[in-house]
């Protein structure tokens, strides 16, 4: 049996999230919890129920406001309401609901510690990234002048630490722009959850020695790409495996020729003889397992795409993109494995992965549905669909494919005056 069938075998499957974040939701403890004033969802009549908004901020495929709202309304007797409305009661539910139900998913998928893991240490790849913010969000979150006019661009800086190898955003936050990278990660490390032998993976830019000894003092591991002109103990560091000692920390630098010729210079706390050269390598490498999560939530499921200004409705919107995420991996890991069993794509030129753009649709949906239904019959009918969508729409992975990283400046992608109605 393969790695990943023990993974999928081990762990909660999609349906079993699901239902979980129903059942909180519609614990009415849930609800008293966090709503922003006590007196906030005592009416029966109300339209927007708590169960209602929490299933709309998750379900919500980023269309402008007043589209997602006549959609939501299209099956139900009731009158359609205003998007004012709608933000206004949304604005009742503290962020801290999306965030918590992350958490959530995020320490049932590793309730019973069957994780994929490397040599035994989890592999946690962390970068950060500048996200796009509606202008109004720029007295909270600040911004950033353009390379191209001088009008500031309101901006806001996001982190996020990936298991790479289980494709699993463990922890994301969203702060202001002027908070940098490495204040976010030591903010974090107090609050990340606990993994047995956890490795931090780290590109160019995020060495310093009070965050390499802040992981030391947790106990933890780390694995950070050093740039040109760091530390005149660590730029004298050229031979291929060496040790050097600087004031209390002790690191063990490994300069790597790459194909291009390229040196690429490594600083770790991993002393063991286990661990060659070629085994940091290729961890450092799996570091692009984080990468390739800012492109899914960023491409596929829009997250820059705010659906307002306000810092409430902001965190809801990134925290929902997030768990949305974690059940779209999960539930293409379940196929994935089905399709292994089934040596569906035994004779296939390439291997293959599920198509995330499918995937993250359908689990929007499914959230949607699931959430407001009451009938468990047509709970489970929908259920069994997603797993047959999600196993028919397979795509090739084609190996070594690559382009060259063009910086440039673009546009607002999403601007809060033209938003795409589809």
């Amino acid at each position: 049996m393969c790695t990943l069938q023990k993974l999928v075998i081990g762990m909660l499957g999609l349906n079993e999230h699901i239902l979980r974040i129903r059942e909180v939701v519609k614990n009415k403890a849930t609800m008293q919890m966090y709503r922003t004033k006590n007196t906030y969802f005592t009416r029966h009549t109300a339209k927007l129920t708590f169960e209602k908004l929490i299933a709309f901020v998750l379900g919500n495929n980023r269309n402008s406001a007043q589209v997602a709202l006549n959609n939501f309304f299209r099956n139900s007797e009731e009158e359609v309401v205003a998007k004012q409305t709608l933000f206004e009661a949304r604005d009742k539910i503290s962020y801290k609901a999306f965030a918590d139900l992350s958490d959530m998913v995020v320490d049932n998928f590793y309730r019973d510690d069957d994780a994929m893991t490397y040599k035994g240490y989890t592999l946690l790849g962390v970068d950060g990234s500048l996200f796009q913010a509606p202008q109004g969000a720029l007295s909270t979150f600040g911004g950033q002048k353009s390379a191209k006019c001088d009008s500031v661009s309101a901006q806001a800086r996001a982190l996020v630490i990936c298991d790479v190898l289980n494709r699993i955003i463990v922890h994301s936050t969203l702060r202001p722009v002027a908070d940098g990278e490495r204040k976010l990660f030591l903010d974090i490390l107090g609050k990340l959850r606990h993994f047995e032998r956890p490795l931090m993976i780290f590109d160019r830019g995020f060495y310093a020695k009070e965050l390499a000894d802040a992981i030391n003092e947790k106990g933890g591991s780390f694995l950070f790409r050093i740039k040109n002109n760091c530390q005149k103990a660590i730029d004298a560091a050229n031979a291929a495996d060496q040790v050097v000692v600087i004031g209390d920390l002790s690191l063990r630098i490994l300069n790597i020729i790459l194909p291009t010729g390229e040196v690429e210079k490594l600083a770790t706390n991993i002393f063991d003889d286990k661990f060659t050269a070629s085994d940091f390598a290729a961890i450092y490498a799996k570091r692009w397992g984080v990468e390739t999560s800012y492109l899914m939530v960023k491409e596929r499921l829009a997250i820059e795409n705010f659906t307002s200004a306000k810092k409430n409705l902001m965190l809801q919107d990134f925290h929902a993109a997030i768990i949305t995420y974690n059940l779209m991996e999960i539930a293409c890991m379940e196929q994935e494995a089905k399709r292994q069993v089934e040596r569906t794509d035994v004779n296939r030129k390439y291997k293959q992965t599920a198509n995330r753009n499918i995937v993250a649709h359908e689990i929007r949906a499914c959230l949607l549905s699931v959430m407001l239904e009451s009938n468990h019959r047509k709970i489970d009918k929908q259920m069994a669909q997603i797993h047959r969508i999600i196993y028919r729409f397979f795509k090739d992975v084609r190996p070594g494919r690559s382009n060259p990283r063009k910086p440039i400046f673009p546009s607002k992608k999403y601007p809060m005056n033209q938003k795409r109605n589809l």
